[in-house]
C-alpha cells in the first residue's frame, strides 16, 4: 500500500486551505488561515498531508498539547474525489503511527463532532450521525465530553494511542482549549461540560 503521510509546510498548509479547505468546510466552522499557521509557528499546530503515492488525497490540521499529553483533531478531510474508497480510515491508521513514531509522548486525540441532538433538521441530523459513525469505525470512542466553541454544539470523541492508556478527560481537553484560545475570546465562546449538563 502506497498511503503516507508528510508533516506539511506552512506555504503546503495555505495551498490547502485556499484550494480544498474553503470548499471541504462551512465558513462557519473555519478558521482563518492567519489562526491556523500561527499556531503551526508557534510549534503547537502542525497539519499533515496524506498522499496516495505522490498525490494528495487528503488534510488533517492538529493542535498539539504536551503538557496534557493529547492532541486535537482540528480539521480532517479527503478530497473529493478520493472519498469512498477506504481512505479516511487507513488515514486514522496512518496518524497513530505518525504519533507513535514523532511524538510518543500523546497518548491520546481529542475530536469534536458537531452534536445529534443538536441538528436542526433530518438531513443534518443524519449527516452528523455519519460522522460519528465513521470516527467509532476507526476506534474512537464517545466520551461524556461536550463542547460550545463560539456558538456550535459538539459531543466529544477520543482516539487512544497505543497502550498508554490515558483516560479522557475534562481537565486535558480545558487545557488544550486554553493553549488554541486568547484568554478572552476562552472567556466569551468556550464552554466545556459533560452531555448531562
Amino acid at each position: 500500500m502506497s498511503d503516507t503521510v508528510k508533516k506539511l509546510a506552512v506555504e503546503e498548509l495555505t495551498e490547502i486551505y485556499r484550494t480544498h479547505m474553503k470548499k471541504d468546510f462551512p465558513s462557519d466552522e473555519l478558521k482563518p488561515l492567519s489562526h491556523i499557521t500561527r499556531s503551526m509557528e508557534a510549534g503547537f499546530g502542525f497539519s499533515l498531508g496524506i498522499y496516495d503515492g505522490e498525490k494528495l488525497a487528503g488534510y488533517a490540521v492538529f493542535i498539539l498539547c504536551q503538557e496534557a499529553k493529547c492532541a486535537l483533531l482540528d480539521y480532517f478531510a479527503i478530497l473529493h474525489e478520493r472519498r469512498g474508497k477506504g481512505m479516511g480510515h487507513r488515514a486514522f491508521s496512518l496518524f497513530a503511527a505518525y504519533f507513535e513514531e514523532n511524538l510518543p509522548e500523546v497518548e491520546g486525540l481529542y475530536i469534536e463532532s458537531e452534536r445529534v441532538s443538536a441538528a436542526e433538521d433530518a438531513k443534518q441530523r443524519l449527516t452528523r450521525q455519519r460522522r460519528i459513525a465513521f470516527y467509532l469505525s476507526c476506534g474512537c470512542e464517545m466520551t461524556a465530553l461536550r463542547s460550545v466553541l463560539f456558538g456550535v454544539d459538539y459531543s466529544v470523541l477520543y482516539k487512544p494511542f497505543g497502550e498508554k492508556g490515558q483516560e479522557p478527560s475534562q481537565g486535558a481537553l480545558d487545557t488544550l482549549y486554553r493553549k488554541m484560545f486568547k484568554p478572552e475570546h476562552y472567556a466569551l465562546f468556550v464552554s466545556l461540560g459533560t452531555m448531562e449538563e
